[in-house]
């Protein structure tokens, strides 16, 4: 009895350790607002002018995002970021993580 109850507490402590690791593993996006100022495919970076009046570089890793530079969204575009620090650059993780303002972006 009192070995099942040993097993049952050590299994429940794992469990919220893992639970609780996995929260602060986890990455937290930023937002910000802005107009696209220049971007480079090559560097798969875009330069933004935000809305509070700070000029940023975002380096996308996503291939999606990457081609709605090329397809769809150009200098003087209002775009909305979602954004994370990692290496001390602002990196755009995902293709929705990069959004037009004009329908179709």
């Amino acid at each position: 009895m009192k070995a099942t109850r040993l097993i049952a507490v050590s299994v429940l402590a794992i469990f919220c350790i893992a639970m609780f690791a996995g929260f602060a593993l986890a990455e937290e996006k930023i937002s910000t607002k802005g107009k696209i100022k220049s971007y480079d495919l090559d560097e798969k970076t875009v330069v933004v002018a935000t809305d509070d009046g700070k000029e940023m570089t975002f380096t996308i890793e996503n291939e999606k995002a990457l081609k709605k530079l090329d397809d769809r969204l150009f200098p003087g575009d209002e775009v909305k970021i979602k954004y994370i620090i990692k290496d001390n650059k602002n990196i755009i993780k995902e293709n929705n993580d990069l959004r037009g303002t004009k329908p179709g972006c």
